[in-house]
């Protein structure tokens, strides 16, 4: 952060300096003062995992189990996005298609040792609504093809106007569309597998303040958009039927990064907020390898118990890059930990037309205090779920699921030299409502 106020200044002794100077420098202006605004850029993290964590809330009916056992039941189509080696386990060819609304509350209280001014921010939360289109197809007894799409859209987080943690971020927008085409071999009756190519494409635009020079002045801003690229990976699936009533699924994804090819503007704290030209910037955001271990057991016809257990490696997160055109580039640490995962549901078929399903689970904190930033506030997670489906005469089903996520106080003590902000979020939860129809 040294480094901040120190190109700070370069860039005022280069804007005051005398007329006929000012052409010959005009080039380098915006490769300093870019180098300037690393600070505020580098503090974004990538909406696109959710705050640093997947989202699995597809509004599928295992949603409302809080997808325990989500790589081990294979009860419908949507395996081909949890686990398409459970494509094996159904009798024909099933469709799904879901909606979801994801609606999130956060408001950010500061306290005794902010060193910023400016306030709490109001309610950061937002509105983004998604859906999904899930396939699966076993050809025969021993070959089967799956593919899942999902698209979600909306304004991650937006923070007010004069917010103290505006220096990380004032507001995210992005759009994200992934899909998976996969493929299912049973090798005996105990066993199959699955190997899939997962794919997405994502857009981000976003707003970071740039503190003042000295005192109270006015902040800059950087501002990125029309950020936008596509990745593609791998995942693996296997299937273990120990006995007619109980399975063990596991998934292995792995890691991906985005690198958003974005347009990035700045506005400096000096010189009565001069706008720089428009460069370009590679803004690069890892989506880490995770490994998933889910159970399902039938207790009698009508109780199936669920779990699973969950590692992804986040330890790996280690920076956020940005590269611009005007040949500078840069990382902010982020030396995350690994985070665990663990769910516990049921599912209760009632013998008649309605399923309902019912879970809890639990993430571990990727960070703490020292090292959290506004624009990711986690902490270790809690999700409460339920659900009921429909079964029509005709083999069609119909379902809602509602499931409350808490994501902790996310405590923040953290800041640079423009300052410290310390303080925790009153509120910080995420509602997802779901539904979902199957044929």
């Amino acid at each position: 952060m040294n480094r901040f106020i120190a190109l700070t200044l370069l860039a005022l002794s280069i804007l005051n300096r005398p007329t006929k100077r000012k052409k010959m420098n005009a080039l380098r202006m915006p490769r300093l003062a870019i180098f300037v605004s690393l600070a505020g850029i580098f503090a974004w993290a990538g909406p696109v995992s959710a705050g640093g964590l997947y989202i699995f809330e597809f509004g599928h009916p295992l949603q409302g189990a809080s997808n325990a056992g989500e790589g081990a039941i294979a009860q419908d189509a949507s395996t081909a996005a949890t686990n398409p080696a459970g494509i094996m386990m159904l009798d024909e060819s099933e469709w799904m298609v879901t909606g979801i609304g994801i609606y999130s509350k956060v408001e950010f209280q500061q306290q005794a040792g902010t060193t910023v001014s400016g306030n709490d921010g109001g309610d950061a939360g937002s509105f983004a609504p998604g859906a999904s289109l899930f396939y699966a197809k076993p050809f025969s007894e021993k070959f089967g093809f799956g593919f899942a799409f999902n698209v979600l859209s909306g304004a991650t987080i937006d923070y007010a106007d004069g917010f103290v943690g505006r220096y990380w971020a004032e507001e995210v927008d992005l759009l994200i569309a992934a899909a998976m085409p996969s493929l299912a071999w049973r090798i005996n009756d105990q066993w199959s597998v699955s190997v899939g190519i997962p794919m997405a494409f994502g857009t981000l635009e976003m707003d970071v303040a740039i503190p003042p020079l000295i005192g109270m002045g006015p902040d800059g801003q950087a501002r990125i958009s029309d950020g936008n690229d596509y990745v593609f990976n791998i995942s693996a699936g296997v299937l273990w039927e120990l006995s007619n009533q109980s399975r063990l699924g596991l998934t292995y994804t792995g890691e991906m990064e985005f690198e958003f090819d974005s347009d990035l503007e700045i506005t400096l704290p000096v010189g009565g907020g001069t706008t720089l030209p428009q460069v370009s910037a590679d803004i690069s955001i890892p989506l880490v390898q995770m490994l998933r271990l889910s159970g399902s057991s039938d207790i009698g016809d009508q109780l199936t118990l669920l779990a699973t257990v969950a590692w992804e490696d986040w330890s790996s997160f280690d920076s956020v890059l940005i590269n611009t055109s005007a040949g500078r580039s840069g990382a902010l640490p982020r030396d995350w930990d690994d985070t665990w995962h663990f769910a516990l549901g049921m599912r209760w078929r009632t013998g008649g037309p309605w399923t309902f399903h019912a879970g809890v689970g639990y993430d571990t904190d990727p960070t703490d205090a020292s090292k959290r930033t506004a624009d990711m506030p986690i902490d270790r997670q809690i999700r409460l779920s339920g659900g009921a489906t429909y079964t029509f005469a005709g083999g069609s089903s119909l379902g809602g699921v509602l499931t409350f996520a808490d994501y902790g106080d996310a405590r923040i003590d953290n800041g640079g030299s423009w300052g410290q902000v310390v303080g925790e979020y009153d509120t910080n939860r995420i509602l997802f409502m779901g539904i979902n129809y199957s044929w």
